[in-house]
Protein backbone atom coordinates (compact mmCIF):
# COMPACT_ATOMS: atom_id res chain seq x y z
CA UNK A 1 0.00 0.00 0.00
CA UNK A 2 1.25 3.10 -0.71
CA UNK A 3 1.49 6.47 1.08
CA UNK A 4 1.59 10.46 0.25
CA UNK A 5 3.76 12.34 2.23
CA UNK A 6 3.19 16.50 1.92
CA UNK A 7 0.46 17.83 -1.22
CA UNK A 8 -0.68 20.37 1.43
CA UNK A 9 -0.89 24.48 1.22
CA UNK A 10 2.06 26.62 2.59
CA UNK A 11 1.31 29.76 4.16
CA UNK A 12 1.64 31.91 1.04
CA UNK A 13 -1.09 29.66 -0.60
CA UNK A 14 1.02 27.60 -2.61
CA UNK A 15 1.04 23.93 -2.76
CA UNK A 16 3.63 21.54 -1.50
CA UNK A 17 5.74 19.07 -3.38
CA UNK A 18 4.49 15.49 -2.48
CA UNK A 19 6.37 11.78 -2.51
CA UNK A 20 4.48 8.34 -2.99
CA UNK A 21 5.96 5.67 -1.60
CA UNK A 22 5.26 2.26 -0.62
CA UNK A 23 4.01 1.91 3.22
CA UNK A 24 7.10 -0.81 3.66
CA UNK A 25 9.56 1.54 2.36
CA UNK A 26 8.91 4.60 4.53
CA UNK A 27 11.78 3.75 6.99
CA UNK A 28 14.45 3.77 4.14
CA UNK A 29 14.02 7.85 3.44
CA UNK A 30 14.95 10.64 6.06
CA UNK A 31 12.72 13.47 4.70
CA UNK A 32 13.89 17.07 6.08
CA UNK A 33 12.40 20.14 5.42
CA UNK A 34 9.00 19.30 3.78
CA UNK A 35 6.70 21.57 4.70
CA UNK A 36 7.58 25.67 4.35
CA UNK A 37 11.14 25.33 3.96
CA UNK A 38 13.06 26.20 1.28
CA UNK A 39 14.40 22.76 0.35
CA UNK A 40 13.13 19.59 0.64
CA UNK A 41 15.95 16.78 1.52
CA UNK A 42 15.33 12.68 0.89
CA UNK A 43 18.33 10.94 1.99
CA UNK A 44 17.74 7.40 0.64
CA UNK A 45 19.42 5.00 3.58
CA UNK A 46 19.04 1.76 1.48
CA UNK A 47 18.22 0.99 -2.16
CA UNK A 48 14.63 1.61 -3.32
CA UNK A 49 12.47 1.34 -6.11
CA UNK A 50 9.47 3.05 -7.46
CA UNK A 51 9.51 5.65 -5.29
CA UNK A 52 7.38 8.88 -6.74
CA UNK A 53 7.76 12.71 -6.40
CA UNK A 54 5.68 15.18 -7.54
CA UNK A 55 7.52 18.81 -7.78
CA UNK A 56 5.29 22.07 -7.37
CA UNK A 57 8.27 24.50 -7.59
CA UNK A 58 7.85 25.46 -3.98
CA UNK A 59 10.80 23.93 -2.62
CA UNK A 60 14.02 22.76 -3.87
CA UNK A 61 14.59 19.19 -3.53
CA UNK A 62 17.50 16.88 -2.75
CA UNK A 63 18.18 13.57 -3.12
CA UNK A 64 20.92 11.60 -1.74
CA UNK A 65 22.22 8.40 -0.25
CA UNK A 66 21.44 4.83 -2.38
CA UNK A 67 20.37 3.56 -4.96
CA UNK A 68 16.74 4.32 -6.38
CA UNK A 69 15.16 2.07 -9.20
CA UNK A 70 12.18 3.27 -11.65
CA UNK A 71 11.63 5.81 -9.77
CA UNK A 72 9.41 9.17 -11.20
CA UNK A 73 9.87 12.56 -10.85
CA UNK A 74 7.31 15.23 -12.13
CA UNK A 75 7.17 18.63 -12.84
CA UNK A 76 3.94 19.56 -11.59
CA UNK A 77 5.20 23.30 -11.27
CA UNK A 78 2.80 26.66 -13.11
CA UNK A 79 3.89 28.75 -15.82
CA UNK A 80 6.19 31.39 -13.93
CA UNK A 81 7.41 29.01 -11.05
CA UNK A 82 10.45 26.64 -11.40
CA UNK A 83 10.66 23.28 -10.41
CA UNK A 84 14.27 22.31 -8.93
CA UNK A 85 16.04 18.87 -8.14
CA UNK A 86 19.25 17.56 -7.25
CA UNK A 87 19.94 13.94 -7.33
CA UNK A 88 23.15 12.65 -6.09
CA UNK A 89 22.79 9.55 -5.71
CA UNK A 90 24.95 5.98 -5.79
CA UNK A 91 22.70 5.11 -8.68
CA UNK A 92 19.05 5.94 -10.41
CA UNK A 93 18.27 3.35 -12.81
CA UNK A 94 15.03 3.88 -15.06
CA UNK A 95 14.54 7.28 -13.63
CA UNK A 96 11.83 8.93 -15.46
CA UNK A 97 11.14 12.47 -15.12
CA UNK A 98 8.23 13.74 -16.82
CA UNK A 99 6.25 17.26 -16.82
CA UNK A 100 2.80 17.69 -16.57
CA UNK A 101 2.94 21.55 -15.38
CA UNK A 102 3.85 24.57 -17.43
CA UNK A 103 6.89 25.39 -15.08
CA UNK A 104 10.35 25.10 -16.15
CA UNK A 105 12.86 22.53 -14.56
CA UNK A 106 16.48 22.84 -12.78
CA UNK A 107 17.48 19.11 -13.01
CA UNK A 108 20.99 18.47 -11.46
CA UNK A 109 23.16 15.73 -11.09
CA UNK A 110 26.77 16.43 -9.71
CA UNK A 111 27.53 12.65 -8.81
CA UNK A 112 26.61 9.04 -9.25
CA UNK A 113 25.61 7.03 -11.91
CA UNK A 114 22.16 7.83 -14.08
CA UNK A 115 21.75 5.03 -16.25
CA UNK A 116 18.89 4.56 -18.83
CA UNK A 117 17.09 7.74 -17.83
CA UNK A 118 14.02 9.65 -19.40
CA UNK A 119 13.65 13.32 -19.08
CA UNK A 120 10.95 15.64 -20.82
CA UNK A 121 10.27 18.99 -19.88
CA UNK A 122 7.50 21.37 -20.53
CA UNK A 123 6.78 21.71 -24.01
CA UNK A 124 6.57 25.92 -23.61
CA UNK A 125 8.71 28.81 -23.54
CA UNK A 126 9.90 27.69 -20.33
CA UNK A 127 14.13 28.27 -20.15
CA UNK A 128 14.96 24.78 -18.70
CA UNK A 129 18.37 24.11 -17.40
CA UNK A 130 19.84 20.15 -17.53
CA UNK A 131 23.20 19.51 -16.11
CA UNK A 132 25.46 16.48 -15.21
CA UNK A 133 28.38 16.95 -13.25
CA UNK A 134 31.84 15.81 -13.40
CA UNK A 135 31.79 13.06 -11.16
CA UNK A 136 28.70 11.46 -12.48
CA UNK A 137 27.77 8.59 -15.44
CA UNK A 138 25.32 9.10 -17.22
CA UNK A 139 24.28 5.94 -19.83
CA UNK A 140 21.93 5.86 -22.64
CA UNK A 141 19.60 9.03 -21.78
CA UNK A 142 16.40 10.45 -23.67
CA UNK A 143 16.31 14.17 -22.87
CA UNK A 144 13.73 16.57 -24.71
CA UNK A 145 12.89 20.27 -23.65
CA UNK A 146 10.53 22.47 -24.88
CA UNK A 147 10.57 26.05 -26.89
CA UNK A 148 12.68 28.02 -24.40
CA UNK A 149 16.15 28.53 -24.35
CA UNK A 150 17.71 25.57 -22.42
CA UNK A 151 20.83 24.82 -21.32
CA UNK A 152 22.26 21.44 -20.84
CA UNK A 153 25.56 20.85 -19.32
CA UNK A 154 27.66 17.19 -19.53
CA UNK A 155 30.28 17.28 -17.32
CA UNK A 156 31.25 13.89 -16.31
CA UNK A 157 31.29 10.33 -17.80
CA UNK A 158 29.12 9.04 -21.06
CA UNK A 159 28.41 5.75 -21.81
CA UNK A 160 25.74 4.39 -24.31
CA UNK A 161 23.58 6.46 -26.23
CA UNK A 162 22.46 9.80 -24.77
CA UNK A 163 20.18 12.11 -27.40
CA UNK A 164 19.12 15.29 -27.43
CA UNK A 165 15.37 16.81 -28.43
CA UNK A 166 16.18 20.73 -27.53
CA UNK A 167 13.33 22.46 -29.22
CA UNK A 168 13.05 25.35 -31.03
CA UNK A 169 14.32 27.91 -28.66
CA UNK A 170 18.28 29.16 -28.40
CA UNK A 171 19.87 26.49 -26.51
CA UNK A 172 23.08 25.75 -25.71
CA UNK A 173 24.56 22.61 -25.31
CA UNK A 174 27.92 22.60 -23.30
CA UNK A 175 30.17 18.82 -23.10
CA UNK A 176 33.59 18.56 -21.17
CA UNK A 177 33.38 14.72 -21.08
CA UNK A 178 35.86 13.08 -19.02
CA UNK A 179 35.56 10.14 -20.24
CA UNK A 180 34.10 7.37 -21.85
CA UNK A 181 32.90 5.74 -25.14
CA UNK A 182 29.44 7.35 -25.57
CA UNK A 183 28.23 8.58 -27.92
CA UNK A 184 25.53 11.80 -28.07
CA UNK A 185 23.01 12.61 -30.65
CA UNK A 186 21.55 15.62 -31.14
CA UNK A 187 18.41 15.27 -33.22
CA UNK A 188 17.75 19.04 -34.10
CA UNK A 189 20.37 21.12 -33.58
CA UNK A 190 19.67 24.12 -35.71
CA UNK A 191 21.33 27.82 -36.36
CA UNK A 192 19.63 29.01 -33.37
CA UNK A 193 21.56 26.23 -31.01
CA UNK A 194 25.56 26.65 -29.73
CA UNK A 195 27.83 23.31 -28.92
CA UNK A 196 30.41 24.25 -26.76
CA UNK A 197 32.71 21.54 -26.56
CA UNK A 198 35.72 21.53 -24.20
CA UNK A 199 35.29 25.50 -24.60
CA UNK A 200 35.09 25.70 -28.25
CA UNK A 201 32.16 27.05 -29.59
CA UNK A 202 30.07 24.89 -32.64
CA UNK A 203 27.42 25.57 -34.81
CA UNK A 204 25.55 25.03 -37.58
CA UNK A 205 28.26 26.67 -40.05
CA UNK A 206 31.01 24.38 -38.24
CA UNK A 207 29.61 21.52 -37.77
CA UNK A 208 32.26 19.31 -38.84
CA UNK A 209 34.56 20.52 -36.06
CA UNK A 210 32.90 18.45 -33.01
CA UNK A 211 34.12 15.11 -32.30
CA UNK A 212 32.93 12.16 -33.99
CA UNK A 213 31.38 10.80 -31.11
CA UNK A 214 28.85 13.75 -31.08
CA UNK A 215 26.58 13.37 -33.93
CA UNK A 216 23.64 15.21 -35.57
CA UNK A 217 20.87 13.41 -36.60
CA UNK A 218 19.01 16.81 -38.21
Amino acid sequence: MADTIGGGINEDGSLQNTIVIDEADLGKIDIVGLENAGETELAINSPIKGVEIGLKGDNDVAISGARVVDSIISNEAPAGETASVTIAVTKAKNLEFVTTGKGATDLSAPEGKIMKPSITTAKGNAPDSIAFGSASTLKSADISTGKGADTLVFNGRIKGKTTVESGKGEDVIEVNRQSGKGKLILSDFSKKDTLIVDGTSITNDNREDAPKWIKFDS
